[in-house]
């Protein structure tokens, strides 16, 4: 085949055509990426909405590398917002086929003072078949005045039971709740704001 009949050739257009698919494409991606593009600030503005119904004014706290992880599950994200309370980003594990919760927990303050859990709002879950279970009278029992050390658990062992159909994914929801927990207890209460700067 010469090099005239080649671009003659079909196998020739069908290069062509889907070099001209792969431009148009790829432009288009590239424009979409620039007009759905989220900012980090956007995302946390839609979690604090999720879970307040509202905006809200918030400063994103630091921890040490250490105070992300805990025996229950790890920490994402720690916000101190404007009417006093944290909202943590927390991920327990040891659910059902081993999966993750990933829960918002809202940690309530009156100045430095540690109240409790205000609410539990599910972000994401891996592995976790059985969450249509976890009703939200289930986020909600988590919701309450917590004075001292006190834990969540499936298992009844004198702590505080959480107990529903599914488990396997209470225990994750639990553990995320924990984690949640034993961070306040271990960070926060030492360290509480008194108003977003």
């Amino acid at each position: 085949m010469t090099v005239k009949q080649f671009f003659k050739s079909q196998a020739f257009k069908c290069i062509i055509v889907l070099l001209v698919i792969a431009l148009i494409a790829g432009g288009l991606l590239a424009i979409l990426n620039d007009v759905l593009y989220v900012t980090e600030e956007e995302r946390t503005m839609r979690a604090i909405e999720k879970v307040y119904g509202q905006e809200m004014q918030y400063e994103e706290k630091q921890f040490p590398e250490e105070a992300y992880s805990n025996s229950y599950g790890s920490i994402s994200k720690v916000y101190f917002l404007e009417n006093g309370n944290y909202l943590v980003q927390s991920t327990g594990g040891e659910g059902y086929k081993g999966g993750t919760i990933t829960v918002w927990v809202v940690l309530n303050f009156d100045g430095t003072s540690f109240k409790g859990i205000d609410k539990v709002v599910q972000e994401s879950y891996e592995k976790q078949t059985l969450m249509s279970k976890l009703s939200y009278d289930v986020y909600s029992a988590h919701n309450d005045e917590v004075t001292g050390e006190v834990y969540f658990t499936t298992k009844d062992d004198g702590i505080k039971v959480v107990i529903s159909g599914a488990t396997y994914s209470t225990n994750a929801l639990n553990n995320a709740v924990d984690c949640a927990l034993k961070f306040a207890h271990e960070y926060l209460v030492e360290n509480a704001t008194q108003e977003v700067e």
